[in-house]
């Protein structure tokens, strides 16, 4: 038998209006519910984060817990009593409406809506398998400040805006208020972590000559949405606007949650990627486009492996090359994904198909279209998504 039951219950009141989303809370309900054990002694906290002196949770007994809360900088926390909570990182969750295998990320800042079609997109109640579409639609260009950062089991970024409202983080632009090393230790599908090796400028555009938006001081964690490579090298495009050139930076290495087979053999959820690609053949290369009607090079490796898998394994080159397990182009099997240029800043991305043949969508002017690979274009490394 659970040790506590929760007799009292807190509602809390979230409302969208404006142009920017605020309710001056300091803590976000992620509307969680179930049982967690105890694996040893646990403190436990007020709503504020805030330690409840001379009370705790033996180890070893399970405890009802209604919502999980997002305090500021001192992480997530599950509510097992009126005003007291345990940390999310002591406990062990045992059964709820919560999926245990999802990512809760320290993260606070305004998620900006920049990739919507012209209808917007669905404000949700609830992420992941959980979602519910609310009814409202977001569109290009509000702005909503988010709590918290969830990358659901599916490997899908979603970002809290209000008491259980949840947006889409495909479609945004991200500019961090609060972005820890937890924050940028954790995969994430649409952004890549760096963290600035010396003082630098911010430039409009992915050249020196671009002019300047700014500066950004050494030791600084940034995340990128994009790589281009230019005569001077290779560029990073910030989620927040600007640019910056790839060598002042280290990237943050992180890796992805093992790809599913949804049952299926290795060897069949190979080939059904690789005749998901190319169903897509002819149609037009467009930049940053994600299909179904036409691709740029990670958007069409993200939309065949989603078609078959469910999984998101990125939107982009970045954190696609940390779906699966490094390989070398002497090692290369069919359904590899190929990349172009060094780990951490490659600029492109296709899929091995054997033969030395790859499918791609290479750049504007073409059609998504099988090549070979060459001296001239070589590939630098693979990737093997399914081990």
């Amino acid at each position: 038998m659970y040790k506590k039951t929760l007799t009292t219950f807190l509602v809390t009141v979230g409302a969208i209006g404006g142009f920017m989303f605020s309710n001056g809370a300091t803590n976000a309900d992620a509307a969680t519910s179930g049982v967690v054990n105890t694996t040893k002694m646990t403190s436990l906290y007020n709503s504020k984060g805030e330690l409840v002196k001379n009370r705790s949770l033996a180890a070893n007994t399970g405890w009802v817990f209604d919502k999980e809360i997002q305090v500021a900088d001192k992480g997530s926390f599950y509510r097992v009593s009126t005003d007291e909570y345990v940390r999310t990182s002591d406990v062990e969750v045992e059964n709820g409406n919560s999926d245990s295998s999802s990512d809760s990320v320290s993260n606070t800042g305004v998620a900006t809506i920049a990739y919507a079609p012209s209808d917007g997109i669905d404000l949700y109640n609830g992420y992941g398998a959980n979602k519910s579409a609310s009814g409202q639609k977001l569109t290009n260009g509000t702005q909503w400040k988010f709590s918290q950062k969830v990358i659901d089991s599916n490997g899908n970024a979603w970002y809290l805006i209000g008491n259980n409202q949840w947006i889409d983080g495909t479609y945004t632009k991200i500019n961090n208020e609060s972005f820890p090393d937890s924050a940028a230790n954790t995969w994430d599908p649409n952004f890549a972590a760096v963290r600035v090796t010396k003082d630098t400028e911010i430039y409009n555009n992915d050249n020196y000559g671009s002019g300047t938006a700014g500066s950004v001081s050494a030791g600084k964690l940034l995340q990128v949405s994009s790589t281009l490579q230019e005569n001077d090298g290779i560029w990073y495009e910030l989620s927040s606007g600007g640019w910056i050139p790839s060598a002042v930076t280290n990237q943050i290495a992180t890796k992805r949650p093992a790809v599913s087979l949804n049952g299926k053999s290795k060897d069949q959820v190979i080939e059904d990627v690789i005749s998901a690609a190319k169903d897509q053949l002819g149609k037009p290369y467009v930049w940053n486009a994600k299909g179904p009607d036409s691709f740029d090079c990670s958007g069409l490796m993200q939309y065949v492996f989603r078609q078959v898998t469910g999984d998101n394994i990125g939107s982009w080159t970045v954190p696609q090359e940390s779906a699966g397990t490094k390989v070398s182009l002497n090692d290369l099997q069919r359904g590899d994904l190929v990349f172009w240029g060094p780990a951490g800043a490659t600029y492109h991305v296709a899929l091995y198909l054997g033969d030395n043949q790859y499918l791609n969508a290479l750049r504007p002017g073409t059609n998504v279209k099988i090549d070979s690979i060459s001296s001239s274009f070589a590939p630098s490394f693979g990737v093997r998504i399914f081990n």
